[in-house]
């Protein structure tokens, strides 16, 4: 069984970072970072269900073996996702996935935090 594709640590300018607030805004409008949000919860609030999209690096490359699940969504909103859980009951992630690593940048606690660090006026 092949691993589950992920990034091991958050990027410079990865979106779940709390502390990038002085990093260009997102390459995203705010109407695709309200699609985005299925990502980590559905409609009516429930778990995306199995083989929903998943949150990706926004290095990676969709469609590609570079296509990998963001390391920051994964340790903040990861354990809601149904794929996510499949992966850490069949073996394919380990449970420390969900979890902040040592040395690790803080990350934003809600995803509302980071809908709206990543849709917020650039300040001048």
């Amino acid at each position: 069984m092949t691993a589950f594709p992920r990034r091991l640590y958050p990027c410079n300018e990865c979106p779940i970072r709390s502390d990038n607030t002085d990093n260009p805004r997102s390459k995203f409008s705010a109407s695709r970072w309200a699609e985005l949000t299925s990502t980590v919860r559905t409609s009516d609030g429930g778990s995306p269900p199995l083989g929903s999209a998943m949150f990706g690096c926004h290095k990676g490359a969709p469609g590609t073996d570079e296509d990998l699940a963001c390391a920051g969504w994964l340790a903040r909103f990861g354990e809601n996702h149904m794929s996510v859980r499949l992966a850490l009951a069949t073996g394919r992630l380990a449970v420390e996935a969900l979890t902040p690593g040592i040395g690790w940048p803080p990350l934003h606690e809600t995803w509302d935090a980071v809908v709206a660090a990543q849709t917020a006026e650039e300040k001048s």
